[in-house]
């Protein structure tokens, strides 16, 4: 148990169910492990009882343990799920264990794929849709409503891809990039300026399948180069 450290925080119980979680996330727990007891918990982390069951509680509310009771019950690591790839992801990326970067590469191999198909299958009703949200973009700099207003364009193409696995992988990663950023709130044009969605709508509205991918590949390509900046100023301020 030389894992962890004496907490010494006014809340304690975070700070144990931080340090469990980034053990499970760096894989020193695997799914189905048994967390160590209560009495090895207490030990380790020199707390009370209470503060580490806290943790736990914790822990089981972010579905990343399974509580079972009886003689051999106790925590067990559960598998990870696509419904909480998101919030595991954005714990990741506050822990340090995952990057911007690493999060926008897959929203690049994956983007241009549903632009694409949202281009072959784009009705007018849709295209209406498209050019409102692209409209509206900068009705509000003010957080959270800018964040959905820089990301509406995106959520649109993912519901008109038709195919409903890219379409919930796609809304994850949106969705992962848009939590993290609303919390340490950057200038919203340093981060998305206004208009670089301009030309995969005017692809997709078109019809132009390849067009529509390789505007939404440049447009992520330049986003991604926005995030890294931002990045490294949150990383250099902790």
């Amino acid at each position: 148990m030389n894992t962890f450290q004496p907490i010494k925080q006014v809340k304690a119980s975070e700070e144990v169910s931080n340090q469990l979680k980034q053990a499970i996330f760096q894989g020193k727990f695997s799914v189905g492990d048994k967390l160590p007891s209560e009495r090895e918990l207490i030990e380790s982390f020199q707390v009370s009882r209470t503060v580490v069951r806290e943790a736990i509680k914790s822990l089981e509310a972010k579905d990343l343990v399974e509580i079972k009771q009886g003689a051999t019950g106790g925590a067990f690591v559960k598998a990870l799920t696509f419904e909480r790839l998101s919030n595991d992801c954005k714990d990741l990326f506050f822990l340090g264990q995952m990057s911007f970067n690493e999060i926008c590469q897959a929203r690049l191999a994956i983007e241009p794929i549903v632009a694409g198909l949202a281009a072959k299958y784009c009705t007018q009703e849709q295209a209406t849709q498209l050019r409102e949200a692209n409209a509206h973009e900068s009705d509000s700099l003010a957080y959270p409503e800018t964040v959905f207003l820089r990301s509406r364009v995106h959520y649109l193409l993912a519901d008109m891809c038709q195919n409903r696995f890219l379409m919930a992988i796609d809304k994850s990663l949106i969705q992962l990039v848009a939590s993290i950023v609303q919390q340490f709130q950057p200038d919203t044009d340093k981060i998305h300026p206004a208009g670089l969605h301009n030309s995969i709508v005017d692809a997709v509205i078109a019809g132009d399948e390849k067009a529509a991918e390789e505007a939404m590949r440049s447009h992520l390509t330049e986003f991604i180069g926005l995030l890294a900046g931002i990045e490294e100023e949150y990383r250099n301020s902790r």
